[in-house]
């Protein structure tokens, strides 16, 4: 595809709500808030949502949020990323929804380029683009498993097996999507590690499309509090039961033995390809209408066992 990126942007009027899920962050905060509103394109609403946070994050929000009206702010007991995120997608409305992690930050140019394509390219559904690296300090860093995982995209030219073989879109805060897709795909699932994956994958298997751009547009921070950094294990399973929700679903409409064995090379390298018998088998035992990539967590005799083979 062209570069979309080329043309200036020609609508300025505010047509993006902003979600931030913040959640003890009070170091990092008013740095992301900023970048929203250093924006060459204002956004519409910038929508807050603390998520129990027990440092001064939300007393920092609130502040910030004083000199600036369109700014909503609220705070509920931990619930998690998926479920704050989702809080502030239901809350939005925007013609677009894009997504900051309150421990990234936006580069000045990233709504007016996106949505110029959006508006160029009334077929594309949402669009990620490359990533910049900070440290704590926001000092500028390498990433040697993000350009391993963009190369691997260059060299498959597939989506989905590149982001099954790692998730190089990295983050939720790299998503602006059309809302009115959450109403088609339904919202991020319940799931710690990889919600953000799971809905990239989604978006493939109903066929929208995923405009990706390596130029990169937002700063993603590399500190010892990141989520990924926690559960080695539990992201292991967490991606398992992505993948396999997707393989699954795919398999329903494309027998395609190629992509197939491309893909199981790559659950191969990655030690994933036993968990996804596994998880076939689970989702097999289960009502239609109840498979998707986070039922295993209601089912704690699967759980259990998923947890003790993955180890």
């Amino acid at each position: 595809m062209k570069n979309l990126f080329s043309n200036r942007i020609k609508e300025t009027s505010p047509r993006i709500s902003v979600i931030v899920p913040l959640y003890n962050h009070e170091r990092y905060i008013c740095h992301a808030l900023e970048s929203v509103y250093t924006q060459s394109v204002l956004p519409k609403e910038v929508i807050v949502i603390d998520d129990g946070s027990d440092d001064t994050s939300m007393k920092i929000a609130i502040q910030f949020a004083a000199s600036h009206p369109e700014m909503i702010v609220w705070s509920h007991p931990n619930q998690g990323a998926y479920y704050t995120i989702n809080s502030g997608i239901h809350r939005a409305t925007g013609e677009f929804v894009a997504i900051l992690n309150s421990d990234d930050a936006y580069f000045s140019n990233r709504f007016a380029e996106c949505l110029n394509v959006f508006d160029t390219n009334p077929e594309i559904t949402a669009i990620c683009t490359g990533l910049a690296f900070i440290d704590e300090s926001g000092n500028p860093i390498q990433n040697a498993w993000y350009e391993q995982a963009r190369a691997f995209y260059n060299q498959v030219d597939d989506l989905s097996l590149a982001l099954i073989n790692g998730n190089f879109f990295m983050t939720t805060s790299n998503l602006i999507i059309r809302r009115t897709v959450f109403d088609e795909i339904g919202y991020f699932s319940n799931l710690r590690y990889a919600h953000d994956l799971d809905f990239f994958l989604r978006l493939l298997l109903r066929e929208k499309k995923i405009y990706f751009n390596d130029k990169p547009l937002i700063s993603y921070r590399i500190h010892a509090l990141n989520t990924i950094s926690e559960d080695v294990l539990r992201v292991k399973v967490e991606w398992a039961a992505v993948v396999a929700f997707f393989i699954y679903n795919r398999w329903q409409r494309d027998q395609n033995w190629d992509y197939f064995a491309k893909l199981t090379d790559i659950t191969d390298r990655h030690n994933l390809t036993r968990l996804l018998v596994y998880f076939f088998a689970f989702y097999d035992s289960l009502p239609s209408d109840e498979i998707s990539c986070d039922a295993f967590t209601q089912d704690k005799k699967f759980t259990q066992f998923i947890y003790r083979v993955a180890r």
